[in-house]
């Protein structure tokens, strides 16, 4: 698991701290702090590269995932929202423990294990998604599986693919890629 660090210069008596988090947490507030200055300043080029970057360091350890021909494409048309534009439906909280659960999910999935959260799991993926603009209806021939380990992991590659392509850029072109 790959854990990143965040410095802080309070200090309390003097002291100062490092604090270690998860990847999930890291995007999550990496995300909320880019959503306040792109209110306050608009997009900046750093902003949009350290939002990407803890979005890669999250799907990295998504990977590997169950990706379905044409995915990118049909995510690509249908994301309206940055990354940094969700938090008017979920709050950053949600994304952090969605996201930190969802590769302990992914990790268990690729052990072979047995899931027994899906529906919580579903429903969690599907908030993050409809904030981002899309509907999980419009992949109902994607997830349309009897296997149920496949279902999951192309729900978990349809989110992955979404969080990359809506931390790269307002609109994604799949010719861009």
């Amino acid at each position: 698991m790959v854990e990143l660090s965040i410095e802080s210069n309070y200090n309390n008596n003097n002291v100062s701290t490092t604090e270690e988090i998860k990847v999930g947490h890291a995007l999550a507030h990496i995300v909320a702090a880019a959503s306040i200055v792109e209110e306050i300043e608009g997009e900046l080029p750093e902003v949009n590269e350290t939002v990407r970057k803890y979005a890669d360091a999250w799907i990295i350890e998504m990977a590997p995932i169950e990706y379905y021909p044409g995915l990118a494409e049909m995510l690509g048309c249908r994301i309206k929202k940055k990354l940094t534009q969700v938090f008017d439906e979920i709050t950053e909280d949600e994304l952090a423990v969605t996201l930190d659960d969802l590769i302990d999910l992914k990790k268990s999935l690729d052990n072979g294990e047995i899931i027994y959260n899906y529906a919580d799991t579903e429903v969690r993926v599907e908030r993050i998604l409809r904030s981002l603009g899309v509907d999980i209806n419009d992949f109902a021939t994607v997830l349309d599986t009897s296997d149920f380990y496949l279902k999951l992991r192309r729900l978990l590659a349809i989110l992955v693919v979404a969080i990359g392509i809506s931390s790269v850029r307002s609109k994604w072109i799949a010719e861009s890629q």
